[in-house]
């Protein structure tokens, strides 16, 4: 009887060890990371307005008497596109059509060929919040 008490007190020492030093190999999930456009500013007087005016609002362009439609020298300016099929549509839908989406990839394109990726982003989360100016 005194035998069988010590080995199932041993036994139950031997799971408990185990079991304690079993969960600290555990790993905790990574921490998720804030979405991406809370750390942008993704306005338009913010980060958008550099990007729009070294891409779109260029020579030949989206500029007044320019050969692309819209005049985007201002937020005015630009409000008749702030649609899903304007520059949703141009900036994010068609980003890899290099005849549709914009900035294009035309030869006779004077401008950037492609947004960088920091810029598509930047673009992207103005365009999703709702293009907003401020």
């Amino acid at each position: 009887m005194k035998t069988n008490l010590l080995l199932f007190c041993g036994l139950l020492l031997g799971t408990l060890f185990i079991s304690q030093t079993a969960c600290t190999t555990d790993k905790l999930d990574q921490p998720q990371p804030d979405d991406i456009c809370e750390t942008l500013d993704a306005t338009y007087n913010g980060a958008v307005k550099d990007i729009i005016d070294r891409t779109c609002a260029i020579t030949g362009c989206h500029v007044n008497g320019g050969g692309a439609p819209g005049n985007y020298e201002t937020y005015a300016g630009m409000q008749n596109e702030f649609t899903d099929q304007g520059l949703r549509r141009y900036v994010v839908v068609l980003r890899d059509d290099p005849d549709q989406g914009m900035p294009p990839n035309w030869d006779t394109n004077p401008g950037p060929k492609d947004l960088t990726d920091d810029e598509f982003e930047i673009m992207k989360c103005w365009i999703d919040s709702g293009y907003p100016e401020n």
